[in-house]
């Protein structure tokens, strides 16, 4: 063997060992600043067994909660009975409205408003005051362009669904406040 060809045979050895130094070497500054990996989200002992009513399992905010709720130590029961609370939602809506009209009062510009109220149900028969989850978007009405206007509102409802979803497991996070529950013959 010449001499060329030993030279090439230890790059292949070189890049394995520099490539290991590299990676160990992100590693120590990752761990340094204090990075970790998302691992299961905790979620207070109340929710550890969710019932949810008032929402179709296909609309976009229950996908996004379960999907959630997978992701972390809680379940989603079917049954309320095995349930260590229930999430009650009272309304869950979308509302279009104009935001942008043109001097020849031509609509250019549309919002979307995605409203849900809930409360929290617990088992003793108290529960939270009622709370609301909104988050609005704007989009461009093209009149010529009825069919990308439409898929366009599509899209943005189904985003607004999932944000609303995460936002309403955002807040199953958090613990409850005994002192804001209202009590089962308080029917405020």
């Amino acid at each position: 063997m010449t001499r060329a060809h030993t030279g090439m045979r230890a790059v292949p050895r070189a890049f394995p060992v520099a490539l290991a130094m590299v990676v160990a070497a992100l590693m120590l500054i990752t761990s340094g600043c204090g990075y970790q990996l998302r691992g299961v989200t905790e979620v207070d002992p109340t929710f550890e067994r969710v019932y949810v009513s008032g929402l179709s399992k296909s609309s976009p905010v229950y996908r996004t909660l379960a999907a959630e709720v997978d992701k972390s130590e809680a379940v989603l029961v079917d049954d309320r009975r095995d349930a260590t609370a229930r999430l009650v939602v009272e309304g869950d809506s979308v509302e279009e409205r104009a935001s942008v009209v043109d001097p020849s009062a031509d609509v250019r510009q549309y919002e979307l408003l995605h409203e849900l109220r809930y409360h929290i149900a617990l088992p003793d028969g108290s529960r939270t005051p009622s709370r609301k989850i909104s988050q609005a978007r704007n989009y461009n009405y093209d009149p010529t362009g009825v069919l990308a206007s439409s898929s366009n509102e599509g899209q943005i409802r189904r985003e607004l669904g999932e944000l609303v979803g995460q936002l309403l497991f955002y807040r199953m996070l958090a613990p409850i406040d005994p002192d804001t529950l209202i009590a089962p013959a308080d029917g405020r």
